[in-house]
Parts: structure tokens; C-alpha cells; sequence
């Protein structure tokens, strides 16, 4: 059997080690959400890249069609030229 002083003492034992763990929790939760917060930060980044990417394709492909309308345009242009030329 334990005396009243050993079961306080055990007690505060406990009690400190239930805090311990408690902060510890708190500290770990505050860890983790930070971690998520940057991850989110980072997701966000390579979202907003993605999008940049997908736009500036996006605009090579206009310029590509429109050099291709150009140079067809100069093509025939060149074409009107000669024939004029020849006669």
C-alpha cells in the first residue's frame, strides 16, 4: 500500500506527464498545420505555373497560326509577283 505522500508524488507524476503530452500534442498540431500551410503555398504555386504554361501555349499556337496566315500571304503575294513578272 502506498502512503499519502507517495500517491501525491505519484499523482503529480501523472499529472505532469498528462501535460507534457499535452504540449507536446499542442506542439506537433501547430508543426502539422504549418507543414499544411505550406504545402498548400506550394500547390498553389505549381497550379498558378501550370496555368502560365497552359496560357503561353496557348498564345505560341496563335502566333503559329498567324506566321502560317502570313506566310502563306506572302507566298501568294510572291506567286501574283512572278506571274505579273512573266507577262
Amino acid at each position: 500500500m502506498l502512503t499519502v505522500d507517495e500517491e501525491t508524488s505519484l499523482l503529480d507524476d501523472i499529472e505532469r506527464k498528462m501535460r507534457e503530452a499535452r504540449e507536446e500534442a499542442e506542439a506537433t498540431k501547430v508543426e502539422a498545420e504549418k507543414v499544411k500551410r505550406h504545402l498548400e503555398e506550394e500547390r498553389k504555386k505549381r497550379e498558378d505555373a501550370e496555368a502560365e504554361v497552359v496560357a503561353l501555349n496557348r498564345r505560341i499556337v496563335s502566333a503559329q497560326d498567324r506566321l502560317k496566315v502570313a506566310t502563306d500571304k506572302l507566298e501568294e503575294a510572291s506567286n501574283k509577283l512572278v506571274t505579273s513578272d512573266q507577262k
